[in-house]
């Protein structure tokens, strides 16, 4: 006989037991990877909700200064710098990149409600089709390239 176990039925009750504490470990395992996944989702909600609130308050200070922005991201057009350069010229709007085609949700949100507010003022003061106008332009006078001869 097993000296570890004297009482009949003392094996079961100690693999009972470990079956337990293995249990009690993945329930404790699985409540602190999703507390993990819930504040990751919160601060990433957190992000996007910063940005809005900085970017609104941001452009109204801006405003205020008498400077009239916009914040940009994604790839550049071939005409962005014609585009870019009109806007100062004729209006006084300058562009300030904040990020190329991958942004987090705390500056896409920010850009987004900056945006918003400068828009709003640009379009009061300049005309609704402001944008689109300067655009057009911008693209008319930019040269297109050839594509390249094949080898």
């Amino acid at each position: 006989m097993n000296p570890d176990f004297d009482v009949p039925g003392q094996r079961s009750d100690l693999v009972k037991e470990e079956v337990r504490g293995i249990m009690r470990g993945m329930f404790l395992l699985k409540t602190a990877l999703g507390g993990a996944v819930m504040m990751l989702c919160a601060c990433s909600s957190i992000g996007g909700w910063v940005g809005k609130v900085g970017g609104r308050a941001d452009a109204r200070r801006d405003l205020r200064a008498g400077k009239l922005v916009l914040e940009v991201m994604g790839l550049p057009t071939p005409w962005d710098n014609t585009y870019s350069r009109l806007l100062k010229e004729r209006y006084g709007i300058m562009q300030r990149g904040v990020g190329g085609c991958m942004v987090g949700s705390r500056v896409a949100s920010h850009a987004q409600y900056y945006n918003e507010i400068m828009e709003a003022e640009i379009t009061r003061r300049f005309g609704k089709n402001v944008f689109e106008r300067t655009l057009h332009e911008a693209v008319k006078m930019t040269p297109r390239r050839r594509p390249n001869p094949p080898l």
